[in-house]
């Protein structure tokens, strides 16, 4: 059985106008994300991962990445059985320039767009609202949200305005397990 290997990089993409692109994501967990993929399990550090999700997921190419946080540690929890000893995610959160055509992987996304910050921050509070239950699971499912770990990481990234509660309550939703572990092969 595979295993999660416990670390995660995230790529911030935006545009000549300030809009962020964002992948609507294929699998669990459900939501809108920033590119972003598993660093150990395929590659050799932070900036490999990042230059080859990048590319694998939304067919652009990075021309430039700055570093803007990690690594940290967050529990959030992937579909992979998660990651032992410490269950969770080492991150790193670059910020890219990226050239090329936008291309969303098939499968790995569901598309992919550009938004204004004024848009993650509504996607962000949908998923809070999902967090305190005013959204249903369903309609969530249907319509989701921001990625909940990423509502932790935009903040932190200080790409993003989040009371301390609404990051708690982001927090209950990325801490908590899948419907199923996938355990290798393919999707």
């Amino acid at each position: 059985m595979k295993r999660c290997c416990g670390s995660s990089i995230g790529v911030i993409i935006r545009d000549e106008h300030g809009r962020y692109l964002m992948i609507e994501r294929g699998w669990w967990p459900v939501g809108h994300a920033p590119v972003a993929g598993h660093v150990y399990d395929q590659h050799a550090d932070p900036v490999a991962a990042a230059l080859a999700e990048v590319e694998e997921e939304v067919g652009l190419t990075v021309v430039d990445l700055k570093p803007v946080l990690g690594p940290v540690h967050l529990p959030n929890l992937c579909a992979s059985l998660p990651a032992e000893p410490t269950p969770g995610h080492t991150w790193w959160v670059v910020e890219a320039t990226v050239t090329g055509t936008l291309r969303p992987a098939e499968g790995e996304t569901k598309g992919a767009r550009w938004y204004t910050p004024g848009q993650v921050q509504a996607l962000a509070q949908r998923t809070i609202d999902h967090a305190r239950g005013v959204v249903g699971t369903e309609e969530f499912t249907a319509h989701p949200g921001l990625e909940a770990v990423w509502i932790d990481l935009l903040h932190r990234a200080s790409h993003l305005e989040v009371a301390e509660e609404d990051l708690l309550a982001a927090r209950e939703l990325y801490t908590a397990p899948p419907p199923e572990h996938w355990l290798g092969g393919r999707r």
